[in-house]
């Protein structure tokens, strides 16, 4: 077989795989896309709609705290009891005002625009309804021992009960479908509260824009509380028997020969389980016309290919034994010799060219090792240099201690001892954050030292409590902070330099204030500092903690900088003029993550 058969003959190969991957890869691409558009959009609906339903059943909870909350409605369904069994005239007019206060207080506008009946009742036969008019005419009369949910309420000690949908035993003309928020009174048997929903307005919350996507929604019991309509009895029952199949973001369920994709959310506050449905056969449409464009695809590719091969391959069959002599013969030790290449064919020579030009940046590239080499000893003899540094400073503080005890003088052995201290701490390379005793411990040398300058003229007070101490800070921050209020609150003024740092926890969080008595910070600094932190943030969720070493410097935008990569959306940053001087507090909201940076600064 001739060679230029060969090279047709493999390379046809070659691109017909290339054409048969490439096709697939375009179809599975185009598939996995519609099946994870199809997943996405049913976990958004299902968790919109969790948060809609969680939404109504806390409206029926708040209809129960209000009765409970108030006081005359409260004292009327504890005294209500004690007229049980009365017959006198007296107590059945007492007993008739205390249920018009009950029915009076939950007769309003709001309850019966969004709700279908709210009921309070005892054992003891005494009712109250929020609506007793038309075709909501409320039976009075009823057996209450037949409610089948009253021991699931008693034994909730006062916490509420959902109840699954259920034809509404309190009219007395019409019966309607309802599911119900229910509470037992707590102290005594003074009574049980029910807030009524109509299961045909659970269309408004379960309605979702595509008509393709139905939802069933269950309660923490496995009673179905909605289901859209067109669900098939078998996939629901499914459902409910296999709770964790629909627990992943998307998976396939069958029922009898449908298909369908699923996502699952449960709610925060009820643990109400509602799973989006979308059948298969929808998804199934979308892949076909992939698959037609990726067949196509293929096809054309393969066909386009084998032109171009069998063009290159006649030009290329004749001068290329002469290039794979000159290849055989490149070294290292000739890899920027020129290459010749025959110039009766342009492609071949353009494959020489292209070879002359690797071999030309492997050249560059081994060149470029060398040096990297270099580099990298240079890197080690600095990293050495930098170790040998503060020894070299510690040596020195040594010598001065020593000269100082030899002239009697302890407060330069103090002041030595004290910077020495500092020194050790602030180059340690082992960790880049501490714990706030130790940052505490750093402080007090700093202010040892800060007082032997400004003697009288500077007074600080540190108060922390326990509770603070062991949690974690970037290095040296405290310091920073008392550093930045010496340094800029105190341009030019002769007064006592009064500075309190302040330690504490609260149900939010813990933090640390730095209050000096200075003069504060101009509007321009504020807007320097703001668009400083702007850029910081933006930098540090696009790029990671690489951003630390961009900013340097040891002021307030480079604290905020370590504080937002160490603690990230929980980091707290406030900035404030007082009345006199300036504040700053940093800390670590543990109630909600978000990142706290507001008032003014330097």
């Amino acid at each position: 077989m001739k060679f230029r058969t060969k090279l047709i003959f493999g390379f046809s190969i070659v691109i017909f795989f290339i054409s048969a991957i490439l096709g697939v890869v375009s179809y599975n691409f185009n598939s996995r896309r519609l099946s994870e558009k199809a997943a996405q959009s049913l976990k958004f609906y299902s968790r919109q709609t969790a948060a809609n339903v969680d939404f109504t059943v806390d409206s029926m909870k708040h209809v129960t705290d209000y009765i409970l909350s108030d006081p005359d409605m409260l004292n009327a369904m504890k005294t209500l009891p004690k007229y049980y069994g009365s017959s006198t005239y007296s107590k059945t007019i007492e007993r008739n005002e205390l249920l018009d206060t009950l029915n009076s207080g939950i007769s309003m506008y709001y309850i019966n625009s969004n709700f279908y009946r709210v009921i309070i009742f005892n054992e003891f036969g005494d009712v109250a309804s929020s609506t007793n008019t038309g075709s909501k005419i409320t039976n009075k009369a009823r057996n209450t021992t037949a409610i089948d949910w009253l021991d699931s309420a008693a034994r909730r000690h006062g916490k509420p009960i959902l109840v699954a949908p259920h034809m509404d035993g309190w009219g007395i003309r019409e019966s309607e479908e309802v599911f119900s928020l229910a509470r037992k009174v707590q102290g005594g048997d003074f009574g049980y509260i029910e807030v009524q929903y109509a299961t045909e307005k659970l269309k408004d919350i379960f309605e979702i824009p595509d008509s393709d996507i139905k939802v069933v929604a269950f309660l923490p019991g496995g009673h179905v509380l909605y289901r859209s309509e067109g669900l098939p009895d078998e996939l629901v029952r499914y459902i409910k028997k296999h709770p964790a199949v629909t627990k992943m973001d998307s998976i396939t369920v069958s029922s009898d020969a449908s298909m369908w994709t699923s996502a699952s959310e449960v709610s925060n506050n009820y643990g109400i389980r509602v799973v989006a449905l979308e059948e298969k056969t929808e998804i199934v449409a979308g892949m076909k016309e992939a698959l037609m464009i990726a067949l196509g695809m293929a096809v054309g590719c393969f066909v386009i290919s084998m032109g171009v091969v069998i063009f290159i391959a006649s030009r290329l069959s004749r001068p290329l034994t002469v290039l794979k002599d000159q290849m055989e013969k490149t070294g290292i030790e000739n890899l920027d010799a020129e290459l010749k290449v025959p110039a009766t064919d342009d492609e071949v020579q353009a494959v020489g060219i292209a070879y002359q030009n690797l071999m030309q940046r492997l050249n560059e590239s081994i060149v470029k090792e060398k040096r990297m080499s270099l580099l990298q000893l240079q890197a080690q003899f600095d990293t050495l240099q930098a170790q040998v540094n503060p020894h070299f400073l510690y040596n020195v503080l040594n010598v001065i201690s020593s000269r100082g005890i030899m002239d009697g003088d302890e407060e330069i052995c103090e002041i030595c001892g004290c910077l020495a201290a500092m020194l050790r701490y602030s180059t340690s390379t082992k960790e880049r954050y501490a714990t706030v005793e130790k940052e505490l411990e750093y402080l007090d040398r700093y202010i040892f030292l800060l007082k032997s300058r400004y003697e009288h003229r500077l007074e600080v007070k540190v108060d922390c409590e326990e509770s603070v101490k062991q949690e974690q800070l970037p290095k040296i921050v405290l310091q920073q902070l008392v550093e930045n209020s010496i340094q800029h609150g105190y341009n030019n003024s002769k007064n006592i330099m009064k500075i309190q740092v302040k330690g504490w926890r609260d149900e939010t969080g813990w933090y640390f204030e730095v209050r000096d008595n200075g003069q504060g910070a101009t509007e321009e600094v504020r807007e320097e500092l703001n668009e400083k932190m702007r850029k910081i943030r933006e930098k540090i969720m696009s790029r990671g903690s690489s951003i630390e070493m961009e900013i340097g410097g040891m002021g307030l935008a480079n604290t905020y900088a370590r504080m937002f990569l160490l603690y990230n959306g929980k980091a707290v940053f406030r900035i404030r003029n007082m009345e006199e001087g300036l504040s700053v507090i940093i800390g670590v909201s543990e109630k909600e993550e978000r990142t706290d940076v507001s008032g003014d600064g330097r």
